[in-house]
């Protein structure tokens, strides 16, 4: 068990639930979900969750934007991005703004299930 914590935030409510419950079957507790950039950033302050999880295009305010403020907030926090956008500018974009992973839709739950064990295994080296 570990004591892994992350928010879920993205436009469509269906991936949100889905990669919810899967962070919740890999012993990760999600503390919230949100729809907009706008929910990530409220959510990330008032939770203050180890991992993000977030698309990069959705209303109000996008991922991008909000990864900047997160990543000002908490430059240790890792944020994976999501995005069907396959441009190499966004990719550079959201490297340069600090991204730890860019999972690319339609995502393979499998690549999840590593990303979230790299991020436990590393855990538990900086806590030993």
């Amino acid at each position: 068990m570990t004591n892994e914590t992350a928010i879920v935030i993205d436009d469509d409510y269906d991936i949100t639930g889905i990669l919810s419950e899967l962070l919740e079957s890999q012993g990760v507790r999600v503390l919230g979900m949100g729809y907009t950039g706008v929910d990530a950033i409220h959510l990330f302050k008032t939770q203050l969750p180890k991992m993000v999880f977030m698309d990069v295009h959705m209303p109000i305010k996008d991922g991008i934007s909000a990864l900047k403020e997160i990543k000002k907030i908490s430059s240790k926090s890792i944020v994976i991005m999501i995005t069907g956008d396959t441009s190499s500018l966004v990719e550079e974009q959201l490297q340069t703004l600090g991204a730890d992973s860019i999972i690319h839709k339609p995502f393979r739950m499998k690549n999840i299930i590593q990303i979230i064990k790299e991020i436990q295994k590393h855990s538990t080296i900086m806590t030993t």
